[in-house]
């Protein structure tokens, strides 16, 4: 165990251990096809009981969220190109 290691101190024994890292999920989230696929897997982690159904409602939820504003921003970006072309 090093200094920079996340430790956690057991509060009746007071024994320090060592949080075991945990590998950061990482998914492409930069088109609505990404954001359908990712959808899809917090799906199938729910129904199999990978993942809590009430953490994948809330994943599910955020990734709408992301859905909406790559949505937006797809649309903000082709408005000033039309504008662009009538002046």
């Amino acid at each position: 165990m090093n200094d920079l290691e996340p430790v956690e101190i057991d509060g009746i024994t007071g024994a320090v251990h060592a949080i075991p890292y945990q590998k950061r999920y990482r998914a492409k989230l930069d088109t609505l096809g990404d954001i359908k696929r990712e959808m899809a897997r917090v799906y199938r982690d729910s129904r199999t009981g990978s993942i809590e159904p009430s953490d994948g409602s809330k994943y599910v939820w955020m990734l709408e969220k992301l859905g909406k504003v790559i949505e937006t921003s797809d649309l903000e970006s082709r408005v000033e190109k039309l504008e662009e072309k009538q002046q």
